[in-house]
């Protein structure tokens, strides 16, 4: 479907004046387009311009006047079917401003392809300096939040601070979408503000400028990145430690974490634990020093394990840090209740930890997103958001509406998507295993059916790259506009490669306690053949004939030859499920070989009327 067509089916009717006249722009633009012409496009495309951003203005300024009032209103179940309407309104309007966006860079392409005249440059920054003079929508998330936890009724559940057992799915999302994926997420959750005190929630306090959403993480892994090959194969146990803290500035108290990976055969769910250090002895604590006196006093007792088994993986394995993660992570959650959770992470970042000063991090790096000082060797700008989906309980059923937003066009599933193994595979060319999601980043994750027009590669001679946008706006209205910078010259000297060539893509491999017990099985089956052979060769030894006789012999000397062929097999077997090698398993000349033996077998005992039944 081409995009005039989408336009005009999905038109929001409260909005329809308001809209890019794209098809008149478009019938415009004539092959015998000349300068007075290119004067009255101008002119056209200034007054769509001011009509379309002119509203977006004004209905930004209703839409957070009704949020106030609808706070500041009493319960009832007519203020409730207001918070329902108010909650799709803001969805068609994140909608209304994200297809008008792609329609003047699509209208502005399509005139510089069809005349001789060149407006991108000239409108691009114009486009960015509407959107950049715009109120973040984010004032609009936390208002409508705001009125949503107000009035629902908070369910109490005491949870650990530092034991975490969920299950976690995860998403890209194209920054076209992110606006309309938040307000989606909107008539369905709050956004979550953290406080220390988790039975009060001020939300007349909530604000985008108070909220800071900064996260950043310092993974740890040796020189031979062992943690990164276990964690990249999914091996029983395998562990990923990290340094995390929450802000702008590194804070005082910091978090360890280590989360363990269990194969679901084991009954047991996946665990992030994590426990609370003052930053100066994290430097300590990686040395193998005794700090816990200081970790006790933020934690308490019950983490001395958990301080004791991480310390001494750091020490023994001589782990060090490798790779820092940024993003700025937006939850949405009810207070005091983490069966549903939603997180999206934008402006991911992975940078290469180089500190030769055996400090815990870097000191040349905190969060000045998007890292222009950094060369492209040190720094992976993600393109796209990341969207985690976490839910507990006992069965694994989901909401209708996380089932509808899985199944709709706003997210591209990544199964067991990383960001630490993205860093590692990205910058460190050494590493001869990469991910298997890094092929998919070839091809547009985009399901607007207008998308099939145009589409992008991030291969190039086969090196990935992703294109970072120019600059960092506050509002995040810059996501959907970010794919017109990429023909700036800053652009092309922030392009982080990859070389793929002689790089094998790590497919996991399930492996459970019953794949080895069929390797035996499989073992024992050729083992009872071989004692079938040698019991017919023995009993033809005891005819007493010496043709029967010389037949026996082959028989046994045939058994005993299967018998240590099998043996191989299950040797060779077992090393490779071990290894989770993805195979091929199968035996293609010893299945043959017994057949004939067999028949051979067969055909000897009748010829000697050998009788098969007293064996």
């Amino acid at each position: 479907m081409r995009f005039q067509k989408y336009l005009k089916r999905n038109i929001y009717k409260p909005y329809r004046y308001y809209y890019l006249d794209y098809e008149i722009l478009k019938n415009h633009i004539k092959p015998d387009f000349g300068p007075e012409d290119e004067e009255i496009f101008k002119s056209m495309l200034d007054e769509n311009f001011s009509r379309v951003f002119g509203f977006v203005d004004s209905k930004q300024t209703e839409l957070n006047r009704r949020c106030d009032q609808l706070y500041k209103s009493t319960y009832t179940n007519k203020l409730n079917l207001k918070i329902t309407a108010l909650s799709e309104e803001m969805r068609n309007f994140s909608e209304f401003i994200r297809i008008n966006v792609v329609g003047f860079k699509k209208i502005l392409s399509r005139h510089d392809k069809k005349t001789q005249f060149n407006l991108m440059g000239e409108y691009k920054s114009k486009l960015k300096e509407k959107i950049r003079n715009l109120e973040s929508l984010d004032d609009l998330i936390y208002n409508s939040s705001k009125v949503v936890l107000k009035n629902s009724k908070i369910k109490t559940k005491k949870e650990s601070g530092t034991t975490f057992i969920r299950r976690t799915d995860k998403y890209w999302v194209h920054k076209d979408n992110i606006n309309s994926l938040k307000f989606f997420i909107l008539q369905n959750l709050p956004i979550y503000v953290f406080t220390q005190n988790k039975d009060v929630q001020d939300f007349e306090s909530w604000n985008k400028d108070t909220h800071d959403t900064k996260v950043s993480s310092v993974y740890l892994d040796n020189e031979n990145f062992d943690l990164y090959t276990d964690r990249i194969h999914k091996v029983q146990n395998a562990e990923a430690i990290r340094i995390r803290w929450y802000g702008s500035t590194v804070p005082d108290v910091v978090f360890i974490e280590r989360k363990r990976h269990e194969e679901s055969w084991t009954g047991e769910s996946s665990k992030k634990l994590r426990f609370m250090i003052h930053e100066r002895n994290v430097n300590g604590f990686m040395a193998g020093r005794d700090v816990w006196e200081d970790v006790k006093s933020l934690n308490g007792e019950e983490v001395r394990e958990l301080y004791t088994e991480i310390q001494n993986k750091i020490v023994q394995q001589k782990l060090r840090p490798v790779v820092r993660t940024y993003y700025k992570r937006q939850a949405f959650q009810l207070p005091n209740d983490s069966s549903v959770r939603l997180s999206l992470d934008t402006e991911l970042c992975m940078i290469k930890e180089t500190n030769s000063s055996f400090s815990w991090r870097r000191e040349d790096v905190n969060t000045e997103y998007p890292f222009l000082q950094l060369p492209k060797s040190e720094i992976v700008r993600f393109p796209h958001g990341i969207l985690e989906i976490k839910t507990q309980g006992v069965d694994e059923t989901k909401p209708d509406w996380i089932n509808e937003l899985v199944s709709g066009p706003l997210i591209e599933h990544v199964h067991k998507f990383s960001k630490y193994l993205h860093g590692c595979a990205v910058l460190y060319p050494m590493i001869s295993e990469i991910p298997y999601w890094l092929p998919q980043m070839a091809t547009s994750i985009k399901k607007d059916s207008w998308d099939s027009e145009e589409g992008y590669k991030e291969f190039e001679n086969g090196v990935l790259i992703d294109i970072p946008p120019k600059e960092t706006f506050n509002s995040t209205l810059n996501s959907t506009i970010n794919t017109l910078n990429t023909t700036d010259t800053i652009n092309s000297e922030l392009i982080s490669p990859i070389d793929t060539h002689g790089k094998k893509i790590a497919i996991p491999v399930r492996v459970e306690p019953k794949v080895f017990f069929a390797n035996e099985r499989t073992f024992l089956s050729w083992v009872q053949f071989a004692i079938f052979l040698g019991g017919i060769g023995t009993a033809m030894l005891g005819l007493g004939e010496s043709k029967a006789g010389f037949s026996g012999i082959i028989l046994i000397t045939v058994s005993v030859i299967f018998s240590f062929y099998s043996l191989y097999l299950y040797l060779w077997r077992a090393g490779m499920i071990r290894k989770r090698h993805p195979g091929p398993y199968d035996d293609i000349y010893g299945p043959p070989v017994l057949v004939c033996v067999f028949l051979l077998a067969m055909a000897l005992s009748i010829i000697y009327k050998f009788p098969l039944k007293r064996i």
